[in-house]
């Protein structure tokens, strides 16, 4: 409605005596002006508060003027701040996303994702699926113009895992036997350790056992360290001595042994009971908090408690070559040990990104990783942490060889076509002299523990000894 028509509708509201007057006719001429210049005002108030009106800016503008616009100062309301070469469109879609967000609730999978989608620019709304307990955005980013000055897109992928596994480790450097040793589980599981123990440069470590205070559990290997070398005990695994397989076995036991009387009893004692003894290369569990070792060696009469003669024919052989090794007494020398397991993190997410793609508006990867923290910590809990890990996500690649008396063929298929235009790439290598061959094969080992003795009527595992 213009001045006019509101004048005319005014004037229509008096009685009739009045309507003919002329300076009746001049004030509400007046009055419709006023109206028109406070109607306009709140029109461009209203328009300057609503995101898809409010005047906007140009991608080229400086941030100070981007900033100073209607667009900008409303932004700034939730936040906000324009980025370098940033349009006024994807502005507008970054305000409504996060007040979306804000309206949904924060702290979620898909808010966090959406947040991030946010930092790269990518077209809205992302995608979002589940694979198991990690949730997996799917986005379409901007990429540099090409060489003719067309933009690209590209798909992008983002993992977003809570109480992700972190690794952990406790070394302790030359440590004597029978010294405790703290390892600390601060993880929500229980974890099973991977434990190296070094010898010294001028002894041997003989028949080296690992002591588990909380379980009360021993680890035996019944072949010895030499000197220098390191001793790696992985849970039913191969040991390995500097990397290389160990033939020598690993043994699970339980040092003591149970009657009816109130205190623990040892192998060699009168109605002793087993109570764990196992052969299958396992390690003991890492409770929650504290876990308590300690290490040293075995003398030849530990040893036999530990393995009397003939009770056991698959272990007879690594026990005679045990006790040949054995000492008596013992000779336990110090040693370095390093405890190695994974900790599932409490009050902890992280977002996986690809490491090979860095949003043309950020500042390298480390602007990058700044923008995506700030991002994360606007939108997670208060007291959860959140951290950030690269990935790098290669095609499948098939790889294949072929050699012959005088030649060797290699070919390699990707999944995926690669840049140059045949995705199959192959090279030949001729005249190469005599074939050559290389096999490697580490078996595990098949044996299963077995115990041949005389026992009563009951069960293997609460047995006792007839003398």
């Amino acid at each position: 409605m213009n001045p006019s028509q509101r004048a005319r509708r005014m004037v229509g509201y008096l009685p009739p005596l009045l309507q003919s007057g002329g300076r009746i006719h001049r004030l509400f001429d007046v009055l419709a002006q006023e109206l028109g210049v406070m109607e306009g005002g709140l029109t461009r108030l209203l328009r300057s508060r609503w995101y898809t009106l409010a005047e906007g800016f140009r991608a080229d503008d400086s941030l100070a003027a981007k900033a100073a616009s209607e667009l900008g100062r409303l932004g700034a309301l939730y936040g906000l701040q324009p980025g370098p070469d940033e349009a006024d469109t994807y502005f507008r879609q970054r305000l409504a996303a996060l007040v979306e967000v804000h309206r949904t609730g924060l702290s979620t999978a898909p808010a966090l994702l959406r947040l991030v989608s946010l930092v790269y620019r990518a077209e809205q709304p992302p995608d979002l699926t589940w694979d198991g307990d990690t949730a997996v955005g799917h986005f379409i980013v901007p990429e540099p113009p090409d060489a003719a000055g067309v933009p690209g897109r590209r798909n992008l992928t983002v993992e977003l895992h809570d109480n992700p596994p972190t690794p952990a480790m406790a070394r302790f450097q030359g440590m004597p036997a029978d010294q405790r040793l703290l390892t600390l589980n601060q993880g929500l599981d229980p974890a099973l350790p991977e434990v190296s123990l070094t010898a010294p440069p001028d002894a041997d470590l003989r028949i080296p056992i690992l002591h588990h205070h909380e379980s009360g559990l021993d680890v035996l290997f019944l072949g010895s360290v030499p000197r220098g070398k390191t001793l790696t005990l992985r849970h039913q695994r191969v040991p390995l001595i500097d990397g290389n397989p160990a033939p020598e076995p690993v043994l699970l036991a339980h040092p003591a042994r149970f009657d009816d009387s109130p205190q623990p009893l040892r192998f060699d004692t009168d109605a002793a009971r087993f109570s764990v003894f196992d052969q299958d290369q396992g390690l003991p569990e890492l409770a929650l908090g504290e876990n308590h070792w300690s290490h040293g060696t075995l003398s030849k009469k530990d040893l036999e408690n530990y393995l009397p003669g003939g009770r056991n024919p698959a272990l007879e052989p690594a026990r005679r070559k045990a006790l040949e090794l054995a000492l008596e007494p013992r000779q336990s020398p110090p040693a370095d040990i390093l405890f190695r397991w994974t900790e599932v993190t409490p009050a902890t997410f992280a977002l996986r990104i690809p490491v090979d793609y860095v949003p043309p508006q950020a500042e390298g990867l480390p602007g990058l990783v700044r923008e995506l923290t700030a991002a994360l910590n606007h939108g997670r809990a208060s007291g959860v942490r959140a951290r950030i890990e690269f990935m790098l996500k290669l095609p499948g690649e098939a790889f294949a060889v072929q050699d012959g008396p005088a030649n060797v063929a290699l070919t390699t298929t990707f999944a995926e076509p690669s840049s140059v235009e045949d995705s199959r790439l192959s090279d030949a290598l001729t005249s190469f002299g005599p074939a050559l061959e290389f096999q490697e094969q580490l078996p595990e080992p098949q044996d299963r523990l077995s115990w041949s003795g005389i026992f009563d009527t009951t069960r293997f595992d609460s047995s006792r000894f007839d003398k």
